[in-house]
C-alpha cells in the first residue's frame, strides 16, 4: 500500500509533525511505500487558487499535475493539522482547492456528482486547544466537512477522524500516551 501523508503545521517541532513521522515508521513496518508532503516545506508551494474563468482552470500548471501524480499514487491519504478557527490551516484548504480539481478527483454525470478517486482511503488526525469532543458538536463536524464533503465527494473512504484535544495543557508523556494509543487501534 502506498501513504501519502499531508502535514500542515508551520512549526517541525509540534505534535503534527511527530505523529506524521510514527504513522510513517508504523505503516513502513507493515511494508507500505509512505511518502510526507510538508505543506510548509515542500519545494511543490502552491499560491492561493486564482482565476478569470473556469476554463483556466482545466490547464494544469506543473505544480498541480505533481500533486495530482502523488494523489494518484497512494491509496491512502493522511491529513495532519492542527485546527485553526474551526478547520485546517488555509494552506491545507488551498491544497484541496487547486489539487482536487473537476476531472481529476470529481465529475458531473447528468447533473450529479462522481468521485473519480474511488478506491482510496483517507484518516484524519487533528489537533486543537479545546477537548476533542467539541469538533462533533458544531452543526458540520468533521465527519461531515471532511468525511462526505470533501473527500466522500471525490468518492475516498474516511477510515478515521481523530482529534487530540486541550494540546496547550498536556505534556509530552501524556501526548505520547494518547498517540500511542490512537496508533494500537490503526496498526494493533
Amino acid at each position: 500500500m502506498n501513504t501519502l501523508i499531508i502535514t500542515a503545521h508551520p512549526s517541525t517541532k509540534g505534535f503534527t509533525h511527530q505523529l506524521a513521522a510514527i504513522y510513517k515508521e508504523l505503516s513502513e513496518t507493515e511494508g507500505r511505500q509512505v511518502e510526507i508532503l510538508d505543506l510548509y516545506t515542500t519545494n511543490l508551494k502552491q499560491d492561493f487558487l486564482r482565476f478569470e474563468d473556469m476554463k483556466e482552470m482545466k490547464t494544469l500548471d506543473e505544480t498541480t499535475r505533481k500533486m495530482q501524480e502523488k494523489v494518484d499514487w497512494a491509496e491512502e491519504l493522511v491529513f495532519i493539522f492542527p485546527v485553526w478557527w474551526a478547520d485546517a490551516p488555509a494552506i491545507l484548504k488551498n491544497w484541496i482547492d487547486c489539487n482536487f480539481t473537476a476531472g481529476f478527483a470529481f465529475k458531473y454525470e447528468n447533473g450529479k456528482p462522481k468521485g473519480l478517486l474511488a478506491g482510496k482511503t483517507a484518516r484524519i488526525f487533528a489537533t486543537s486547544g479545546a477537548p476533542g469532543f467539541v469538533y462533533s458538536l458544531f452543526p458540520v463536524n468533521y465527519r461531515i466537512l471532511w468525511g462526505m464533503m470533501r473527500l466522500g465527494f471525490c468518492g475516498i473512504k474516511t477510515m478515521s477522524i481523530k482529534v487530540f484535544g486541550k494540546m496547550e495543557e498536556l505534556n509530552n508523556d501524556q501526548k505520547k500516551s494518547m498517540l500511542d494509543k490512537e496508533m494500537k487501534k490503526i496498526f494493533g
